[in-house]
């Protein structure tokens, strides 16, 4: 006997261990606890890992992925703002190349007419020169004008980790820059047919080198072109490596929001019925006591 108690009630005292109950309780709504913010983080963001410690190695990688997605937006940026500018160009010179058009056909028209009809038409001639030069300089965009005169070049990084570049070169196509004269100095007014044919030889000249400007430039919007299509698919193969190094699942993370809150009240169940136990045990020994 100690303190009264009898071998039989020290037995039963032995085998009944209240307290570890109720911390087993405690202990599973504490983890519940941290799961469930976790979860909750997941659910707020999107991603499995946040931060270092969600997963140190997904961590990294998909932040080196998510750092060259960055970088890739900037090449493609640089891309597009290129592709605007040879646009411009391209756009301007098959204007240049149907005003070149048009002064033949005035040329050509002025051919066997009277000396007013080849003065009328020396005139025209100069208006739409004039016309032709201004229009090549409007062909700009952002600052950067292909066919003015002189005409800019651009170069462009396409590759972030090659360092690959595509530079258009430009290709000045005013009145001056292609040869074509003025009707009333260079070509004498068109005063004879002579005349006429310098300014149509100098015509087809002009015609020609507009062609291989729209040509080179063409071949410059192609390849710039495919290197923005590439990026752009390039970065979303890692915006995919990286949703799915870091990423989290959105079904099962609310499934699992759910099972927790289950988990809860089986625990807090659990919790309250172990002190109920424990006051009843307590109750039967106390009243055991002599």
């Amino acid at each position: 006997m100690i303190l009264g108690w009898s071998h039989e009630r020290i037995g039963l005292m032995a085998d009944v261990t209240l307290s570890k109950g109720v911390r087993a309780n405690l202990l599973q709504l504490q983890r519940n606890e941290a799961l469930r913010l976790q979860v909750a983080d997941r659910l707020a963001t999107g991603r499995r890992v946040n931060r270092v410690a969600d997963d140190p190695q997904d961590f990294y990688a998909g932040r080196a992925a998510g750092n060259r997605v960055g970088d890739l937006f900037d090449i493609k940026s640089g891309i597009n703002q290129a592709l605007s500018s040879a646009e411009a160009a391209s756009v301007g010179l098959h204007a240049v190349e149907d005003l070149t058009r048009q002064l033949r056909g005035i040329a050509t028209a002025a051919k066997g007419g009277t000396v007013e009809q080849r003065q009328a038409a020396a005139e025209q001639f100069d208006q739409i020169r004039s016309q032709l030069s201004s229009l090549a300089g409007d062909a700009s965009y952002a600052g950067v004008n292909l066919i003015d005169d002189p005409a800019d070049d651009q170069t462009t990084p396409v590759g972030d980790l090659s360092g690959a570049e595509i530079t258009v070169e430009g290709g000045a196509s005013s009145s001056d820059a292609l040869g074509i004269g003025t009707a009333g100095g260079d070509y004498n007014g068109f005063a004879t047919d002579a005349d006429i044919d310098a300014a149509l030889t100098d015509l087809a000249g002009a015609t020609r080198q507009v062609r291989s400007t729209t040509q080179r430039v063409g071949a410059d919007i192609a390849a710039l072109t495919t290197r923005g299509k590439f990026t752009q698919d390039l970065s979303s193969t890692l915006q995919a490596a990286e949703d799915k190094l870091t990423g989290a699942d959105l079904n099962e993370d609310a499934a699992r929001q759910v099972a927790l809150q289950l988990q809860d009240r089986f625990a807090t169940a659990g919790l309250r019925f172990t002190v109920r136990t424990e006051s009843l045990v307590a109750d039967l020994l106390n009243s055991g006591r002599p």
